[in-house]
């Protein structure tokens, strides 16, 4: 699954460094005018251990996921080089949480755009990703990918409740970056649209109307993150009855 020396020169260089004791969980490095990226297992306290499980057995069933999209001919990123305590991955561009923040409205339109086409399709292929927020999707200018499995549970045949899941806090995601109707999210509903071959767009409909009393439960807790959390970067509250609105309008 890793590329060699002899084929790929800089990977020695990019395995010493992965391998290196106290190194952040996620770090960049520049090599030869290119930029690549190493993963590593969460170092959690007992307390997040007992919340979220093992960190390592984490990491194993993300690099088995991300492993199986690739055999399946997903949009994901190559491995370079992995074992147990690391993963090395070229880079595919910012993120769409980076480019909602700086790129040019032309530019965020056509990505945001690309995600949705890039989504349907992973559905259509039968697979889900399990949690395709703008952070966790890539744009290098002509193409998606999708990187983090954390979320996935497994990717064989994937279940249309989790694909209407995906799709769901896709758009969630996007509203959670910017509380109030925003291009982006109509440009992600629109390349899902198009490219969307199973009906899941309807079926995503349904799905969300049955679920309108999650809007008015919150409610109270949407009014608190927007009188004292105005900063907050994601507003996931605020960004449920967008969600709602868009979906089941």
């Amino acid at each position: 699954m890793s590329a060699t020396s002899s084929s790929f020169p800089a990977l020695d260089t990019l395995v010493a460094r992965a391998a290196r004791p106290g190194a952040p969980r996620i770090e960049p490095v520049e090599l030869g005018g290119r930029r690549y990226w190493i993963k590593r297992p969460e170092v959690l306290s007992l307390r997040w251990r007992l919340q979220k499980g093992n960190p390592l057995r984490a990491f194993a069933r993300e690099r088995r996921i991300h492993r199986d999209l690739l055999a399946r001919g997903a949009p994901v990123p190559p491995i370079l080089a992995e074992d147990d305590s690391y993963i090395v991955l070229p880079d595919s561009g910012p993120s769409l949480e980076a480019l909602l923040a700086d790129a040019p409205p032309d530019e965020r339109l056509r990505a945001f755009r690309a995600a949705g086409v890039a989504l349907a399709g992973l559905h259509a292929a039968g697979l889900a990703h399990g949690r395709p927020l703008p952070r966790d999707l890539c744009w290098d200018g002509t193409q998606i990918t999708f990187l983090d499995f954390e979320g996935a549970s497994r990717t064989h045949s994937a279940s249309e409740r989790r694909q209407i899941l995906d799709l769901v806090l896709a758009l969630h995601g996007v509203y959670a970056l910017s509380p109030g109707p925003t291009p982006e999210a109509d440009a992600l509903c629109e390349g899902y649209r198009a490219a969307d071959r199973r009906g899941l767009w309807e079926a995503a409909r349904k799905y969300i109307r049955r679920w309108r009393w999650i809007n008015t439960l919150t409610r109270p807790l949407q009014r608190y993150e927007a009188r004292y959390k105005p900063h907050r970067r994601y507003k996931e509250l605020l960004a449920i009855p967008l969600t709602f609105a868009r979906l089941a309008g």
